[in-house]
């Protein structure tokens, strides 16, 4: 018996892994959208949260590792710390030894929303754990891992 297509889905025996994996993503960050409005950050989207889930509080983040990392272009990542820059939510700054670089550093004004979304994160991990088991979440952890540093080593120069 043959799988019968359903209009904007593609038939299970067509499907990668990373379609689930991106609609867990949207999932994700659409709950964190909805909670970063409820504390105050309104204009905060998917992408941007993107760009916060790159850029270490603290040291920030040279702009052109932050386009490497989002895999955008230079212009792109820019446009997002622009917006980002102008919610007073993270800053620019040149770098002294090489002022040709710049850097993104959040600012204060973004601890909250860090936080609150780290928390968010920790408490959607726990339910997953408990919707599939924690023996299985530890598995799945594994071989993410195991996988994502596969993923490093064909990333390296």
């Amino acid at each position: 018996m043959s799988e019968r297509p359903v209009k904007g889905r593609v038939p299970a025996s067509r499907r990668f892994v990373l379609d689930p994996m991106r609609r867990v993503e949207r999932a994700v960050h659409g709950d964190l959208e909805a909670l970063l409005e409820s504390i105050g950050y309104r204009e905060v989207r998917a992408p941007h949260i993107r760009v916060f889930a790159h850029v270490p509080r603290g040291e920030g983040m040279r702009m052109s590792v932050l386009a490497d990392r989002m895999q955008v272009t230079p212009g792109a990542a820019s446009q997002l710390v622009g917006h980002l820059e102008r919610l007073g939510l993270v800053r620019r700054q040149r770098e002294a030894g090489d002022r040709r670089h710049v850097r993104v550093i959040p600012t204060p004004a973004a601890e909250a929303g860090y936080e609150a979304s780290r928390a968010r994160l920790a408490e959607l991990e726990e339910e997953w754990a408990g919707l599939v088991g924690a023996r299985r979440w530890r598995t799945f952890r594994t071989v993410l891992e195991e996988l994502a540093t596969w993923a490093d080593g064909l990333e390296a120069p």
